[in-house]
């Protein structure tokens, strides 16, 4: 009798052990997702591996893989949640009771009709202290004022990583310094977001999801569809990592837009652009493995039903790559320029951020420069400005995409478009050639392809630079 009942007190205390060491297997996460007391039927709920839809009644149930951290909504149209301290909550966490069965209620925000809506990006603010923190406040104040001028617009921000500069504890900063913004800002992760020297990719995230929730996610404005990825792989040895979509997100991806119309818009954030160039997505290069999203095909491949955006960061410069005629990537230079050294980023683009306006599905978009009216829009040189150039008036188009022209006039007489180069901004070259003056002396200018220069016939001509968007804005500059 004795020798059985020690042998159940093995099996019940072995039974137990597992029990807390090891994740519940098909647990499942209930709950209702529901507004002012309404039930909202059709709102997708993940545990970033599976997707389902709520019920007429609002209900979901979902079977939660065991590795997942959170239970989480893709906020339809017309709603939003709560935000804290900018941060949407649109997550909850999985219960750690280890419960085969849990509840997880959500409440939506009903929204006036955001079928006209906006949304400004941020890409590598990149913070390492408390100083770079109260320059990146001038930036969110500059934010502020141009909001102010949209009051019929509903607003959100997005983050295209590199929040901070491998200094966690400085999360908070930018939280609080958005918060007077009184918009949802959705993150994104950036490389130097992660959780460094831990053993392997799996944990990279921790300290940014803490903050920000989920890693990977969507949401919904008006009649755009927006997805926000993980591209960075941490590979496990000191800082280093690629630019790489692994598979559970590639899943998840598939399952999220499942729900979605073929045709829609479809905005998708990130931090490493997943094309640098025409060549970089003709070939595969290793030398480009932390600057590019090596697997970018896969992307590509599942965004094909769709009218798609993609918007990155992590260059700290501006480049606009059209992959398709259904597809454009937006390379957003950086709100710190050159990591706070200076007035502009390695391009010459200045410390700023972008802004998109949606109006139905249809976006369009400008680079807003910190401190500056959203009409500067290129900067031009006169003869003997530029060294690299020195017989000709030069200028730097940071936003420039093919489907604008550069056009110039000598004595009021229009000569034709100008012609692009690739060559390194003189004010930028200015800023950073002095090494003493920067604290980290390996920032330099570098080359860039949106330079654009014409030789005038007369010394003495008055010379106008003239620039036309892809939306028909025009800009002009005399020199």
């Amino acid at each position: 009798m004795k020798r059985n009942i020690f042998l159940l007190l093995l099996i019940g205390l072995a039974l137990y052990s597992s029990a807390i060491g090891n994740p519940v297997k098909n647990r499942v996460v209930k709950g209702s997702v529901s507004c002012n007391g309404k039930a909202i039927a059709g709102v997708a709920v993940t545990d970033g591996y599976s997707v389902c839809l709520t019920n007429n009644k609002g209900k979901y149930s979902l079977n939660v893989d065991p590795e997942s951290r959170f239970v989480y909504l893709s906020s339809p149209a017309g709603y939003t949640v709560e935000t804290e301290n900018s941060v949407p909550r649109f997550f909850q966490a999985v219960p750690s009771d280890n419960k085969k069965n849990s509840t997880l209620d959500f409440q939506l925000k009903k929204t006036e009709d955001d079928t006209q809506h906006g949304f400004v990006v941020w890409a590598d603010p990149q913070i390492k202290s408390a100083a770079e923190a109260e320059q990146a406040k001038e930036v969110a104040n500059d934010v502020k004022e141009l909001l102010k001028k949209y009051d019929s617009f509903s607003f959100h921000g997005m983050g295209c990583g590199d929040i901070v500069g491998d200094n966690p504890s400085l999360f908070d900063s930018i939280k609080n310094m958005l918060t007077p913004l009184e918009i949802p800002f959705y993150q994104s992760i950036g490389n130097h977001d992660l959780r460094y020297n831990s053993r392997s990719n799996e944990a990279s995230a921790d300290v940014y999801e803490s903050h920000f929730g989920p890693a990977y996610y969507s949401f919904n404005r008006g009649d755009v569809h927006y997805v926000v990825l993980n591209d960075i792989f941490y590979i496990g040895r000191s800082y280093f990592y690629i630019g790489y979509l692994d598979e559970k997100q590639l899943s998840w991806l598939e399952k999220d837009l499942s729900y979605v119309e073929d045709g829609k818009t479809v905005v998708v954030v990130l931090h490493i652009p997943t094309a640098l160039s025409e060549e970089d997505i003709k070939q595969f290069s290793y030398s480009n493995i932390s600057k590019s999203v090596s697997n970018k095909n896969a992307l590509y491949k599942i965004l094909e039903p769709f009218q798609a955006h993609i918007i990155s960061g992590h260059m700290h410069y501006s480049n606009n790559v059209v992959i398709s005629s259904k597809l454009f990537e937006h390379n957003i230079s950086s709100v710190c320029g050159a990591w706070w050294q200076g007035p502009y980023a390695l391009d010459g683009t200045p410390k700023g951020y972008a802004v998109f306006e949606a109006d139905g599905p249809n976006l369009s978009w400008y680079y807003k420069s910190a401190g500056f009216s959203k009409d500067y829009q290129f900067n031009a040189y006169a003869v003997g400005e530029n060294q690299e150039q020195p017989d000709f008036i030069t200028a730097n188009v940071w936003n420039w995409d093919p489907e604008w022209k550069v056009y110039w006039y000598e004595d009021g007489t229009r000569m034709g478009e100008m012609e692009a180069y690739t060559g390194t901004d003189p004010a930028a070259q200015k800023a950073y050639s002095d090494k003493d003056k920067l604290d980290y002396k390996w920032v330099s200018a570098l080359p860039t392809r949106h330079l654009f220069r014409a030789k005038p016939h007369s010394s003495s001509a008055k010379i106008t630079v003239e620039v036309v968007d892809r939306f028909g804005n025009t800009f002009k500059q005399d020199l």
